[in-house]
């Protein structure tokens, strides 16, 4: 009989970046004739989440919109306008929910969900249209609103006309600028190589007591620099200075990297909680994925410094001051462990599935009837706790009709007496989760193994990463 465990936290109640969320969108990139990227992919990124109620309302890239009470379980809600552009934003301003993004139109709606309606298109005070990048809509406590926008060399700032808020009151202004000389984590590269420029976008405001914190990202959306910055004033359009502890959100290895352009939200019980874009970039450097983490303020009005996290966290509730450490206790089991499968596609070796990478992956020849990969843990035996799974759809072609869809598996644990215990049955799966992540049977195990049941039709199942979580014996 295998040895069950109980958990001092239990698994389900934990949730692991990247976001396993249904239905993840066709990258918007993949539509247009005149993109290179290496195949069709999956993208959501430049996150806009409001909390509502009780739940976060979040607003991606590329489709909308997903809600949660828990961070665990999201409903994927589909609203109109569905894609309405690059960095959606949501604020809610005198009652009603007004959504705007790249280059395109004011939508309102008396809901978070929708379905909105378009009001107009922003003008200038001289009655021209404006299209902006990356922008932004703030409500102010006085019921003033303004607007931030900028992908490129500034961030701008207006106020807008609360009763009218296409009209912007005034010519935009610069509120700063990136700034290579001073601030190395701007420079281009993953090694922040380049100062001969950088690239700043994703603005958010963001307030707290009598301080305005504007947060930006740089240097690019592709590098593994990539990350999230903030600069503070005392009025919502300055003069602002630099927040000195700049960048307060990074990573530069493992499966959450790079993470950027995105937005600060208040949660329960004063929690404050950072969502961001962080990158993927097999398809293409628009192919992105989201993560999220806890953030705090130091005594001097500084936002923390913290690095994103890629193991399991603590769902919102179970933890009182989660920035200053919110993990569950769950360490990855599998991550670089000797393992070997039932098939490889050429150049496609089982170990892609525990290196670490989100650019490798492991995939089964086509021919195999059951693909199975199995890792050993160590013989001194490991409970076993919770499980993330990251799937590439390969063979993913839009012109063609080849569309993602639910994967199939099972996964097993060997126990100390050698039986094969099941320890997740997601043989039926009929939901399409590129990425997943779910609680385990909880067993003391020497190996792990996952076989694949099934896959989309037309498409190849490759597998990006595979780890168990759990704790030593």
């Amino acid at each position: 009989m295998a040895e069950r465990i109980e958990f001092s936290v239990s698994p389900e109640k934990t949730y692991c970046n990247p976001i396993p969320l249904p239905d993840y969108p066709i990258g918007r990139k993949c539509y247009e004739e005149s993109f290179s990227h290496r195949c069709d992919y999956r993208e959501t990124a430049d996150p806009t989440v409001i909390y509502e109620d009780g739940k976060w309302y979040l607003y991606p890239s590329c489709g909308m919109v997903y809600i949660t009470e828990d961070f665990i379980h999201w409903e994927h809600r589909r609203m109109e306008p569905y894609d309405c552009g690059y960095a959606p934003t949501v604020v809610k301003h005198k009652g009603r929910f007004y959504l705007t993004a790249c280059s395109t139109s004011l939508f309102v709606s008396d809901t978070p969900d929708g379905p909105f309606e378009r009001v107009g298109d922003f003008t200038l005070p001289s009655g021209e249209y404006i299209y902006v990048d990356d922008p932004m809509l703030f409500s102010d406590d006085d019921g003033r609103l303004y607007f931030y926008f900028g992908c490129g060399g500034d961030i701008k700032g207006v106020e807008l006309d609360t009763d009218c808020p296409t009209k912007l009151l005034s010519e935009p202004s610069v509120m700063f600028s990136y700034d290579t000389e001073n601030h190395e984590w701007e420079r281009m590269g993953d090694f922040n190589e380049d100062p001969s420029y950088s690239w700043i976008e994703g603005a958010w405001m963001y307030k707290r007591g009598d301080t305005y914190y504007l947060t930006y990202c740089a240097p690019g959306t592709e590098w593994i620099t990539y990350a999230m910055g903030a600069y503070k004033s005392k009025s919502p359009l300055g003069p602002f200075e630099y927040m000195e502890t700049s960048p307060f959100i990074s990573k530069r290895y493992g499966l959450v990297r790079g993470p950027g352009h995105g937005c600060l939200v208040d949660g329960p019980n004063g929690t404050l909680w950072a969502f961001y874009t962080c990158c993927m970039c097999y398809g293409g450097n628009f192919e992105r994925r989201i993560g999220f983490d806890p953030i705090g303020f130091d005594e001097n009005g500084n936002i923390i410094p913290t690095e994103a996290t890629e193991i399991p966290q603590l769902a919102p509730g179970y933890n009182k001051a989660p920035h200053l450490g919110n993990g569950a206790g769950l360490i990855p089991l599998t991550q670089r462990k000797s393992c070997h499968s039932s098939s490889e596609a050429p150049g496609r070796d089982s170990l892609y599935a525990v290196d670490d990478s989100m650019i490798t992956w492991w995939q089964p020849s086509s021919d195999d009837p059951e693909p199975t990969l199995t890792v050993k843990l160590g013989e001194v035996g490991f409970r076993t706790a919770s499980v993330r799974l990251i799937w590439r759809d390969v063979g993913l072609d839009i012109k063609k009709g080849y569309l993602p869809g639910p994967f199939g598996y099972k996964i097993e644990a060997l126990d100390k007496d050698g039986e094969w215990i099941c320890v997740l049955d997601k043989s039926d799966n009929k939901t399409d989760m590129c990425i997943d992540y779910l609680p385990l049977e909880s067993v003391i195990a020497t190996e792990v193994r996952l076989k694949i049941t099934s896959h989309p039709e037309n498409i190849e199942p490759g597998l990006i990463n595979f780890t168990v979580f759990g704790t030593a014996k």
